[in-house]
């Protein structure tokens, strides 16, 4: 009897995983195709089949933000699930709004050797021709807070440029090139999705790069809260495990002009526009999902070395959950 009772209590079980409804996963992003995340939601619809789990286990939603540190609110509020965040919003979500996080993949990485290095330009005809000409001029940043900001305020400082010294704007990275065009700001940073379109002007330089003043860096990572990776791992590794199927199959060079065409949709750009993408003029992908940790922690302890944190925030191991990329690159893998 006690057999047939627990029999039947697995059966009831299984039928209501069965008609479970899937877990709508809330991922934050700030730029597309470089962030990957709505150039695979649109793979996912055009190559279901690559996507083992999709529909059964999760869902994706992805919802866009202006960049990491608006994401902080949205997990703190429970209305995101999963954050793309460059590591000063880390630091800050942790120190000022004492969120408890876990980096648990990588989105992207900048500087590193054979990929693209975020930079900043100038007028080739204005008045900035060094750093330290930036004083009394005006710089455009995505967001307060973010990694970009935090990048340049150590470029400046390290030619001597006090906070004060210079004028910062926030303005999407969309609306850089009119903005300079305009001569509403004096330099701008410049994404590798809209390398071309500064580079077809003629009219600008570099000032700096990331790789110059920083070095290699982790600039975007995706973080989530421990409670809801506790609720809900199966379908987290389950949705890991197709991401990370999905980023090797579009930084695939044999895949290159169909992911460019799922690019194109996605953002409305030209073929032309968008060729830097998913090679070595973008930023670097792991194709195992794998963060760089020390980079994470060096990039914290330089923006706190410069008073640009609250607080130094120790990264690991109590804000890092790797197991979950772990269990997905062995089942992907086979190992």
């Amino acid at each position: 009897m006690r057999i047939a009772i627990a029999a039947a209590l697995a059966l009831t079980a299984l039928a209501a995983n069965a008609g479970a409804e899937p877990l709508t996963l809330r991922i934050g992003w700030a730029q597309a195709p470089t962030q990957l995340t709505t150039v695979i939601d649109e793979l996912m619809r055009r190559h279901k089949d690559m996507f083992a789990h999709v529909g059964q286990t999760y869902a994706l939603a992805p919802i866009r933000f202006q960049g990491s540190t608006p994401q902080i609110q949205g997990l703190a509020s429970g209305e995101l699930d999963i954050g793309e965040f460059a590591p000063p919003a880390l630091a800050i979500a942790v120190a000022n709004a004492k969120l408890d996080l876990r980096i648990i993949a990588d989105v992207m990485q900048d500087g590193i050797p054979g990929h693209f290095g975020t930079y900043w330009v100038v007028r080739k005809d204005g008045p900035i021709h060094a750093i330290e000409d930036m004083r009394h001029h005006r710089a455009a940043v995505n967001a307060r807070g973010t990694g970009i900001d935090m990048l340049l305020h150590e470029a400046m400082r390290g030619h001597g440029l006090a906070d004060g010294d210079y004028t910062i704007i926030e303005a999407d990275f969309a609306n850089m090139l009119p903005l300079i065009e305009n001569d509403k700001v004096d330099t701008v940073p410049v994404m590798p999705q809209f390398g071309h379109d500064f580079e077809a002007t003629g009219r600008y330089r570099t000032l700096f790069d990331l790789p110059s003043v920083a070095g290699p860096s982790q600039v975007g990572f995706w973080v989530m809260r421990p409670d809801f990776i506790a609720a809900h791992r199966p379908a987290i590794v389950d949705f890991l495990e197709d991401d990370m199927r999905a980023v090797r199959w579009i930084t695939d060079p044999a895949n290159h002009e169909e992911a460019l065409a799922i690019a194109m949709a996605v953002t409305k750009q030209s073929h032309d526009a968008l060729a830097y993408a998913f090679g070595p003029t973008d930023l670097y992908h792991s194709p195992d999902l794998k963060p760089d940790i020390p980079a994470v922690q060096k990039d914290i302890d330089q923006a706190f070395d410069m008073k640009l944190l609250p607080e130094r925030v120790v990264v690991a191991p109590h804000y890092v959950d790797l197991s979950l990329v772990a269990e997905a690159k062995a089942r992907l893998d086979g190992k």
